[in-house]
């Protein structure tokens, strides 16, 4: 897939409304049950829609916070 610039902002902006760069830490790895992974999957449930469509990603409510 080939994006242009113009094409990844929105996806980008996506991810840092999302907070997703608190995960990306080294070294530091994250229960399924941490307190942020769990909101950060209430986050995600609630804007799948979006997700979808931007970064075409399925989120469901099934999934474990660390998938």
């Amino acid at each position: 897939m080939v994006y242009c610039k113009g094409q990844l902002l929105p996806a980008v902006l996506l991810l840092e409304n999302l907070n997703l760069l608190q995960f990306l830490t080294p070294d530091v790895q994250l229960p399924g049950s941490d307190e942020k992974m769990v909101e950060f999957k209430a986050l995600a449930v609630q804007h799948r829609h979006v997700i979808k469509n931007y970064l075409n990603v399925s989120i469901s409510e099934k999934l474990t916070p660390v998938a």
